[in-house]
C-alpha cells in the first residue's frame, strides 16, 4: 500500500509514516528510487497484535462470555409491539414491570 494509504489506516499524517518507517515500527520495502510502499498484511497484523496487547493490560475481555439470561431468539415476522417487548423483558429478568393495563 501506498504511504498515504497507510497513513488514513493509522489516521495519521503521511509525514508520521515516515517517521515510523524510519525508525522500524512499520514494514515497509523501499521501491526503485525514492519510492515507499508500506506491507499491507504485515501492518494490519501488527496492529492486530499491538490491540491484543493493549486489551490484555488493561485487564482483557474473557473469551468465553455465557448469555446469563439462555434467551432465545424469537421470529416474530415484523416488529414486536411495546406489550410484546415488556413481555420478552419479564421472562428475562423473571420480574414483572410496572405497567398500567389498559381498560
Amino acid at each position: 500500500m501506498t504511504v498515504d494509504q497507510a497513513a488514513e489506516l493509522l489516521s495519521v499524517c503521511s509525514r508520521t509514516v515516515y517517521n515510523m518507517a524510519a525508525d522500524g515500527r512499520i514494514p515497509v520495502v523501499r521501491m526503485r528510487g525514492r519510492s515507499l510502499r508500506v506491507h499491507r498484511e504485515k501492518l494490519e497484523a501488527m496492529l492486530e497484535d499491538e490491540a491484543a496487547a493493549s486489551i490484555r493490560a488493561a485487564g482483557g475481555v474473557k473469551e468465553n462470555t455465557t448469555c446469563r439470561t439462555n434467551e432465545a431468539t424469537h421470529l416474530s415476522g415484523g416488529s414486536a409491539t411495546s406489550y410484546q417487548l415488556e413481555s420478552t423483558l419479564d421472562d428475562l429478568l423473571g420480574q414483572k414491570t410496572t405497567r398500567r393495563q389498559r381498560r
